[in-house]
């Protein structure tokens, strides 16, 4: 995707990074589960190398899990999130029922005992949870990277939309590659 503009005024430099895996969970990449995302597992080894060299640097590493939903996210789809067996075992979980991973959850506390100032985004849904999230995070005085290669969505157009949006006002698109640079 095409970020050059948005890369030149805000370059990627990582100062205190935590990596963030967003709701890679069984919900979504069980083909069984009513959620879910057809080729998330294109996403799987690149979040599994930004794992192994966040682990390597010593470098917090949390994972959400969306369990159950709030009431709006229930009225929203008229269902609730069962199955939440995560694919990637971190040290830290988050368990949220909404979009945002900050809201109601002690993940900026944690974030702050550890001295983070940026917040690497992966995971699903793009558009969704990642973008909520990365969005709050902002506020919140973060700096916020989101890997393209490494979330996932529905499709490629809520995808790109939603990390153009967040590129003009709020993250720097990154690659996993370009991470695993700035982490050596």
């Amino acid at each position: 995707m095409n970020f050059y503009r948005e890369r030149k005024k805000h370059p990627l430099i990582l100062n205190r990074p935590s990596l963030l895996i967003i709701d890679v969970q069984s919900y979504f990449f069980d083909e069984k589960s009513p959620a879910y995302l057809s080729g998330i597992e294109n996403i799987f080894e690149n979040i599994e190398k930004l794992v192994d060299k966040f682990k390597e640097k010593g470098y917090p590493i949390v994972s959400t899990l969306h369990v159950g939903a709030s009431e709006n996210m229930r009225r929203w789809w008229g269902n609730v999130v069962e199955s939440i067996d995560p694919y990637f075992v971190v040290e830290k979980i988050v368990k949220k029922d909404t979009y945002d991973a900050f809201y109601k959850t002690d993940l900026e506390d944690y974030l702050k005992k550890e001295s983070i100032t940026d917040l690497i985004i992966t995971g699903v849904m793009t558009h969704l949870c990642c973008e909520t999230t990365a969005r709050s995070g902002f506020v919140r005085g973060f700096n916020i990277v989101m890997v393209e290669d490494a979330l996932w969505d529905k499709n490629e157009f809520y995808h790109f939309s939603s990390l153009k949006s967040l590129a003009h006002g709020f993250a720097i698109i990154s690659s996993t590659e370009e991470i695993l640079c700035a982490l050596e």
